[in-house]
């Protein structure tokens, strides 16, 4: 059974019962859920119990007032909004009203479509405020997880003891390496070591960019700078003021936007495509590479006075066939987060299965163990994932080779054994007669003669 969408609760306080089914329709109508209260006494209860989103209080009642209802709200909630309703109010009254918090103040006698359009604009304002705390818990949960990277080799635990001076030093880092290492993740993890750790962390993969977009994609563009570009949009580096910005695949970019790039870098600042205003921004900045910049630079292919302003702090990744200490570490990692994600019971490697991944070269590094595991995980039949789950690449080559039923050869047969050895099988399936074995070898009967003598 799906349960009914939760609504936003709305409290109508007023003396008038007729007014206040009144005020209840139009608030149901926009989609709020209502409660009516004809004293304040009742309504401050309510409010201190179970704060709700909107409050529609008038300004005169029985035992008190609006203005203590708007204080008992205040007291209450940081996040309700509340609107006076009165045909009685001073320009005191509202002065103090909106010193105090009020969001709007209506005078009766009212006009229906004046409040319907004041209801409607104050369940956007729920509906963005709810918007923008689950976009910000979400953002929390996928940037700010505590990161613990696998150091069990030699050449890794270098690389961490390196970036353990870097993280609290706001510089730029270059860091080299092959495609599929883990670049991101010790992009990732700089950022969450360094004093930036509470600022924006964002990433862009310049390669998969278009060449045509990436300049907007970072610097921003306004309205009508180019075809499409239909309202103002913040580029990357606007975006990540105060945080860490990734520029991965650097090698991939263009010269016109390295040398954009080249100016961002000597001030901090930027203008915005078909802009003219300079916009000043704090940001750090991550290079990222599965090339040597410096032999791009000596082909001509790289920017040298650009590759000398982002080589500040290099740092080169080993591919994961260097480091064979973390294959074991980082594939039970994987095999946790996707045997959860799948909801599957799936907990260890069979030790054949272990062998065969140690033994790999991994030509993809660490993203194509990744998703072997991921495939392993998904065809598992039991809690441990077996060889025979593992691509036919990583399986251990048979030593012998069945060619038909009755004729098996070992794999480091030469062409000149297995012509014999054909031969052979032939004439024992015909029963020693030649005649008939050449005729299904395909070759005359003097040529069969003539191997024949030369075996013998």
């Amino acid at each position: 059974m799906i349960e009914p969408r939760l609504k936003p609760v709305l409290f109508v306080v007023e003396d008038d019962p007729d007014m206040a089914a009144l005020l209840a329709e139009l608030a149901k109508t926009t989609g709020f859920d209502t409660k009516i209260f004809l004293t304040t006494e009742q309504a401050k209860q309510a409010i201190h119990l179970n704060p709700p989103a909107i409050v529609l209080t008038d300004l005169r009642l029985p035992d008190g007032d609006g203005l203590s209802v708007l204080n008992c709200v205040k007291r209450s909630s940081l996040d309700t909004y509340t609107v006076l309703i009165t045909g009685y109010a001073t320009l005191d009254d509202a002065i103090q009203g909106f010193k105090m918090g009020l969001y709007d103040l209506i005078t009766k006698p009212f006009d229906i479509a004046q409040m319907t359009a004041l209801l409607q604009r104050l369940m956007e304002q729920v509906q963005h405020r709810k918007s923008m705390l689950k976009l910000k818990t979400r953002l929390a949960q996928l940037d700010n997880y505590e990161l613990h990277p696998i150091c069990q080799s030699p050449k890794i635990k270098q690389v961490y003891q390196l970036v353990q001076q870097v993280c609290q030093m706001d510089v730029p880092v270059l860091i080299e390496g092959e495609t599929g290492v883990g670049k991101g993740v010790l992009a990732k993890y700089i950022h969450q070591h360094s004093p930036r750790a509470q600022g924006a962390y964002f990433e862009i993969n310049c390669a998969a960019v278009p060449a045509n977009l990436i300049e907007s994609e970072l610097f921003g563009h306004e309205k009508g700078a180019f075809t499409g570009a239909q309202a103002r949009k913040l580029g990357l580096l606007e975006l990540a003021d105060g945080g860490t910005l990734l520029l991965d695949e650097i090698n991939s970019m263009s010269a016109e936007v390295q040398a954009k790039l080249l100016h961002f870098l000597q001030n901090q600042t930027l203008i915005r495509v078909g802009g003219q205003t300079t916009i000043q921004v704090d940001v750090r900045l991550i290079f990222a590479s599965n090339q040597n910049l410096q032999s791009l630079v000596q082909a001509g292919d790289f920017r040298q006075d650009l590759f000398y302003r982002i080589n500040v702090f290099p740092v080169v990744l080993p591919p994961l066939r260097e480091r064979p200490e973390d294959i074991q570490a980082l594939a039970e990692l994987f095999l946790s987060r996707f045997s959860q994600k799948f909801n599957k019971p799936v907990s260890s490697l069979s030790a054949d299965a272990l062998a065969q991944l140690k033994a790999y070269d991994w030509p993809g590094n660490i993203r194509e163990l990744e998703n072997i595991i991921q495939r392993a995980v998904v065809l598992a039949q039991s809690a441990q994932i077996e060889v025979n789950q593992l691509p036919q690449e990583l399986r251990p080559a048979p030593s012998h080779i069945e060619l038909v039923p009755g004729l098996v050869v070992a794999e480091n047969t030469s062409l000149e054994q297995l012509e014999t050895l054909w031969i052979n099988f032939t004439l024992e399936r015909c029963q020693g007669n030649k005649s008939q074995a050449a005729r299904q070898l395909g070759i005359d009967a003097s040529t069969l003669h003539r191997k024949l003598a030369r075996l013998n």
